[in-house]
């Protein structure tokens, strides 16, 4: 006699129900040079790097100035995430990586879409650079679907220029392009990277919606489908957000240049700096920046 009365209440409390979270970051590694001595060198603090990965816990991560032997080391103390992308150099192992860690256990990669494109007037051409930038720039993209709900994502992950403002406007608007041509526009986005830039940066800006010229255009410009910051929708009042930390550690400033953005699709849960550290080292340059996210009902 239950039976029919426990199948009965399943459309009442399955919207009681938690969504399912995710949890994203993105972090600048900092490349490994012989000219970071002591602390600074990487094999002084890769498995801070690692660390501080684990502490965030994060099921989408984008990785930036990974050079392939950093790749291989990231890739074999992150067994359960998968490792997608190539270096920028060209097109697959040379250079630095802007590469995803996807969690193996949760999302799944569609192996029909995908790949790298070059923020240049030539985006598959690899190692294409044609807005200024004398540095070689890239996003890797993949398609993912969630193992907890069957539904599909678009994760795409970069690195932009730290000198050529016009090649950093051109990227805001090529990555708008790619956004906006995905073969399922319905589902929905996550973009991570180091995009040397703040968010009033018209590159940046661009990207969440605010009217801007861009190098290139006529007139001022304006996307459509804009993204989301998390951390200034839940932090909106924190003036110390500096994320290039200059291996100073947690420095006054509010230079945010590396972000995690969303499309509308998404619920914002957290967001958060991760200010990991080991009494005064730090793991990279670039403190890392994580949010967690959940589709809205």
């Amino acid at each position: 006699m239950f039976r029919p009365v426990l199948f009965s209440l399943l459309p009442v409390l399955m919207p009681l129900l938690p969504a399912a979270e995710l949890t994203v970051a993105t972090f600048n590694i900092r490349m490994e040079t012989r000219g970071d001595l002591g602390t600074r060198n990487w094999n002084a603090r890769k498995d801070l790097v690692v660390e501080t990965i684990r502490k965030m816990n994060p099921d989408l991560l984008g990785v930036q100035e990974a050079l392939p032997r950093q790749m291989d080391y990231l890739a074999g103390k992150l067994p359960d995430y998968e490792r997608y992308g190539v270096g920028r150099d060209d097109g697959k192992n040379r250079g630095e990586y802007s590469a995803l860690f996807v969690r193996k256990e949760r999302l799944e990669r569609d192996p029909e879409e995908g790949g790298t494109f070059w923020l240049s007037a030539t985006p598959e051409q690899a190692g294409s650079k044609t807005w200024g930038n004398g540095v070689t720039r890239i996003c890797t993209w993949a398609r993912l679907v969630d193992r907890r709900t069957g539904k599909g994502l678009y994760f795409y992950n970069t690195h932009w220029d730290h000198q050529s403002q016009p090649s950093r406007e051109q990227a805001g608007r090529l990555m708008a392009q790619r956004i906006d041509g995905r073969k399922r526009p319905g589902e929905p986005v996550v973009l991570t990277g180091d995009f040397n830039a703040t968010e009033t940066n018209p590159g940046v800006a661009y990207l969440l919606g605010r009217k801007v010229e861009l190098a290139g255009g006529k007139a001022p410009d304006q996307w459509k489908s804009p993204l989301r910051a998390p951390f200034f929708e839940l932090h909106p009042g924190v003036r110390n957000r500096n994320t290039f930390n200059r291996w100073k550690g947690v420095i006054p400033g509010s230079r945010m240049i590396d972000h995690v953005l969303v499309s509308s699709h998404w619920e914002v849960r957290k967001a958060w700096i991760e200010h990991h550290m080991r009494g005064k080292m730090v793991p990279s340059d670039h403190w890392p920046v994580a949010a967690v996210i959940a589709l809205a009902k």
